[in-house]
């Protein structure tokens, strides 16, 4: 087989894993909310502690995070066997949603572990921390469009551009911490409206 052959095949299996996603519900829309929702409530309360809008000592930010993750790791499994039950969970469209929003969470958590053994190692300060909000933003923009282009859902391409979006807002207040207070609305645009769009195709 030649190369252009070989790269016409590609193409059609592309196309058809693409027709048959547009006919497939994505069911990891429960998911999304609920890290969304975590999510917002997380940047806004980061917000207030290191404006002091909380009288809470900055310390409790390590706790704050930890809660989040731990709060989160717990709902998704949870939420994730129900969601496996549902009828097209284990769908081309779905695979490939969800094997993309895992390759999404390993690459902030490199990141976050790159920093933190910076911080440990050599000379890394506080801001660095930031880097995974804009990286955040920036991997939900490829998350979302590899997952519309691939299972056939295009209206997934507003929650992308959104995400490139919020990444460029957010770096350009890089060292600000009205960061996070935009972080806390960004989220709410790129997470939890496209979790209650696909809640509801999806119904």
């Amino acid at each position: 087989m030649t190369k252009v052959e070989t790269l016409m095949a590609d193409l059609e299996d592309a196309s058809r894993i693409a027709r048959e996603g547009a006919d497939t519900p994505l069911v990891g829309g429960p998911i999304g909310l609920m890290w969304g929702i975590l999510l917002t409530a997380t940047f806004a309360i980061h917000y207030m502690i290191i404006t002091q809008a909380l009288a809470i000592s900055f310390s409790s930010l390590g706790f704050l995070w930890i809660s989040f993750a731990v709060i989160g790791g717990i709902g998704s499994a949870v939420l994730g066997r129900k969601i496996g039950k549902k009828p097209g969970a284990s769908s081309i469209s779905n695979r490939v949603e969800h094997y993309v929003w895992i390759m999404f969470a390993a690459a902030l958590g490199s990141l976050a572990v790159g920093i933190l053994l910076n911080q440990i190692l050599g000379t890394g300060n506080y801001e660095l921390w930031t880097l995974v909000l804009i990286f955040g933003f920036a991997g939900q923009g490829l998350a979302y469009g590899v997952t519309a282009k691939l299972t056939g859902h295009g209206w997934l391409h507003f929650a992308a551009f959104s995400g490139f979006a919020l990444a460029a807002i957010t770096m350009s207040f890089y060292g600000d911490n009205i960061i996070y207070l935009i972080a806390a609305i960004g989220s709410i645009v790129t997470i939890i409206i496209p979790s209650i769009l696909s809640i509801r195709k999806a119904a």
